[in-house]
């Protein structure tokens, strides 16, 4: 018995105070998975059923002889398959999404416009608000399905040459109705989806309150290295240690930013974070102040020996490149550290930002303290 108890006080945990258990930072990691690629993917569930479909059409209106119509089929469906396999080989994700919407729009006017095959064109409209507001999202997709109602009744109404005797007016006011009922009953669902997912957001936000540990970077958050921050303040009055703090921030451009887009900035922000576990020492503790900056507390740290430690992790960054997009990019960054003085809390913190933002006018890459 007492051996088993024991065993049980030797059973202590080493890691640090902000570490999240494994198994809770995979399940939350995967729901906060990259949506703009998730997204993507859907394109693609789409743009196999769109292509299936069309081919079939496309034959079907082959069969009977309407061979005009059938290569127009066709055309649409090289198209929608163009549009993914570009996106799917340049990385870019984001067009595909309203590029595809586009599409399905023009197929809907030419079939409305034509006919189609014994007047049944107009029916595909009933399609065209789930696919925007799938694709597009909310406010795009319904943006999407307003500007083809919009068109449609300009063109119903005599524009582009249309013989407006083409439709019945009872017909016509079937397919607008049934149209928005249709858009209507997207946009509600889509809404409540939408909900559903921002109150898992704050749920998660709620749970970071909880923890001490950032979920992306796996350091400690804002909220405990603001409590470590007045700790170790305190601590300092009572046995006068040396204290220092630094702000980094890693170098980017924002043209390069605006270029290469968000998961740019990401990818660099990341790697700091990893640079930082890598070579931080036991007593220091990093966290994450901001989605841009990150804050070290080197308690009991010397200015000679703080700014060892920022000039060593400036060098190490130094040393690499990494290719974003086809496009090789350079890893820099800008530090500030901050000297403990008889100061506040809020006075430290302020004096190593401004530090920072010193380093990063004179072109980054860098180092300023005082």
């Amino acid at each position: 018995m007492s051996a088993t108890v024991a065993d049980r006080d030797l059973e202590i945990s080493t890691e640090p105070l902000w570490t999240i258990p494994a198994p809770i930072q995979d399940r939350l990691k995967a729901s906060l998975k990259d949506r703009e690629y998730q997204h993507f993917l859907m394109c693609g569930l789409y743009s196999v059923v769109a292509i299936t479909f069309l081919v079939l059409f496309g034959l079907a209106a082959y069969s009977r002889g309407e061979l005009g119509y059938a290569y127009v089929i066709f055309g649409f469906a090289v198209a929608t398959s163009l549009v993914y396999t570009t996106a799917w080989y340049s990385q870019h994700y984001g067009f595909t999404k309203h590029l595809l919407t586009l599409l399905m729009g023009l197929l809907c006017l030419y079939l409305f416009y034509t006919g189609g095959t014994e007047g049944t064109g107009p029916l595909f409209y009933f399609v065209f608000p789930l696919v925007a507001i799938f694709l597009q999202g909310l406010n795009f997709g319904l943006g999407s399905v307003t500007v083809l109602l919009g068109l449609t009744l300009a063109v119903d109404a005599g524009a582009f040459g249309f013989q407006t005797e083409r439709y019945s007016p009872i017909f016509f006011e079937r397919i607008v109705a049934v149209y928005c009922i249709v858009a209507m009953l997207t946009v509600m669902f889509e809404y409540f989806r939408v909900k559903a997912e921002r109150e898992l957001l704050v749920s998660i936000d709620d749970l970071n309150q909880l923890v001490y540990g950032d979920l992306t970077t796996s350091l400690a958050n804002r909220r405990l290295l603001e409590k470590l921050l007045v700790a170790e303040l305190a601590r300092i009055k009572r046995y006068q240690t040396g204290f220092c703090i630094m702000f980094m921030e890693p170098d980017y451009q924002r043209v390069q930013a605006a270029r290469l887009g968000s998961g740019y900035a990401k990818m660099m922000y990341l790697k700091l974070a990893s640079l930082l576990q890598a070579h931080l020492r036991e007593t220091d503790i990093a966290g994450c102040w901001d989605d841009q900056r990150f804050l070290v507390l080197m308690p009991q740290t010397t200015p000679e020996g703080s700014k060892v430690l920022a000039e060593r992790i400036i060098a190490e960054c130094n040393k690499l490149t990494f290719n974003y997009q086809g496009t090789t990019l350079k890893f820099t960054i800008s530090v500030g550290v901050a000297i403990y003085s008889e100061m506040t809390a809020d006075a430290f913190i302020t004096k190593a930002a401004a530090n920072l933002s010193l380093a990063r006018r004179d072109g980054g890459d860098r180092l300023v303290m005082d």
